[in-house]
């Protein structure tokens, strides 16, 4: 694995060829992330929808203020985890990379990346229940769609993470496999 690509510079139909060729990198661990990506992009979409019916309806000053100061903040996050997104997509690679040639830690980077990518999908379904009651009724689906494809995500990451499990000493595994039911368990809960 000499070189990893960016997944930034990918256009997306070339990250899909790119995706089913016989190669390692991009594979389940950028999946899972452009996934998550993806739904925290779908919900970006959704807050700027609600921004914008915000500014056009004829509510109160002050009443306008408090939902668009809401929305905005978590119009922030959602880029926030949008970039988060893409950039554990691109540590995957590097992860790959460090376990197929040995590096040390690339087993736990096997691993820890993966968690990431589920712990940040986890923080978009958070941040979509939390503001779903609020949604415009003409974008819940698009809420709702961006909820589904972070809990696909979420359920990705932590399977790799299960399947790279046998690849520690047992001490490891059992440290592991307590972050992973951890992880479902507060995502879980939202």
């Amino acid at each position: 694995m000499d070189d990893i690509p960016v997944i930034k510079d990918y256009r997306l139909a070339a990250y899909f060829q790119e995706l089913s060729t016989d190669s390692l990198y991009p594979s389940a661990g950028s999946s899972a992330a452009m996934t998550a990506a993806h739904a925290a992009a779908l919900f970006a979409m959704v807050c700027r929808v609600n921004l914008r019916k915000i500014e056009e309806g004829p509510s109160k000053m002050e009443e306008k203020n408090g939902r668009s100061t809401f929305w905005q903040e978590t119009l922030h996050n959602a880029d926030l985890l949008l970039e988060q997104s893409l950039v554990l997509a691109q540590e995957d690679g590097f992860a790959v990379k460090d376990f197929i040639e040995g590096a040390p830690r690339g087993v736990e980077k096997a691993i820890n990346i993966p968690l990431k990518i589920a712990r940040s999908a986890g923080e978009i379904i958070a941040l979509i229940v939390r503001a779903f009651p609020e949604t415009y009724a003409p974008v819940q689906a698009d809420a709702e769609c961006a909820r589904c494809l972070a809990e696909g995500s979420k359920n990705a990451a932590l399977t790799i993470a299960r399947y790279n499990l046998s690849l520690l000493s047992q001490h490891e595994r059992e440290k592991y496999a307590r972050q992973i039911s951890e992880i479902e368990l507060e995502t879980s809960s939202t």
